[in-house]
């Protein structure tokens, strides 16, 4: 089932500043979500491994202000420069990290924390907390909520690049 629009409105409610970088958009549901909120001098690049889900994107999403890339989070720092970004404010993250190796884990969540501006918000949304711990690492405040309105139900971890 895809994301419903409760679970997109409770994501992108504490997303910050102009530059947004979202991981594993899948069919866009929050990436639509996210262009309601972006300003319009704004920027929103996502990552989509899934060549197929990618292509959907660029065909269903016409908007100046987005980028899609077609490849690995672990890529994240060449696909800001390709795209001229040097700093994110927001990364909205739909990652299965639970089906990540512990090692995975660890590399993709430096990635986004290597990717962020300092007092930057990583905002995550899991079925199972499976990957929390990991994300505690890079990111020790979260602020924890859960959306019921959505199949299944989802927690959302809402992070902070520390000063």
């Amino acid at each position: 089932m895809p994301s419903s629009s409760s679970l997109a409105k409770k994501i992108v409610k504490n997303m910050k500043g102009p530059v947004v970088l979202e991981l594993g958009p899948g069919t866009g549901i929050f990436t639509k979500e996210i262009l309601t909120k972006l300003p319009k001098e704004g920027k929103l690049l996502v990552i989509e491994a899934n060549e197929i889900f990618a292509t959907y994107l660029k065909d269903t999403i016409k908007d100046e202000r987005f980028v899609v890339c077609v490849g690995d989070a672990l890529r994240l720092q060449q696909f800001l420069k390709e795209n001229g970004i040097e700093k994110v404010n927001t990364v909205i993250s739909g990652l299965p990290l639970g089906n990540f190796s512990k090692e995975g884990k660890r590399n993709v969540l430096k990635e986004i924390a290597d990717c962020l501006e300092e007092g930057g918000s990583f905002i995550q949304f899991e079925y199972f907390l499976a990957g929390m711990k990991a994300v505690k690492e890079f990111f020790p405040f979260i602020s924890l909520t859960y959306e019921l309105f959505n199949i299944p139900p989802a927690f959302v971890m809402n992070c902070r690049k520390e000063k």
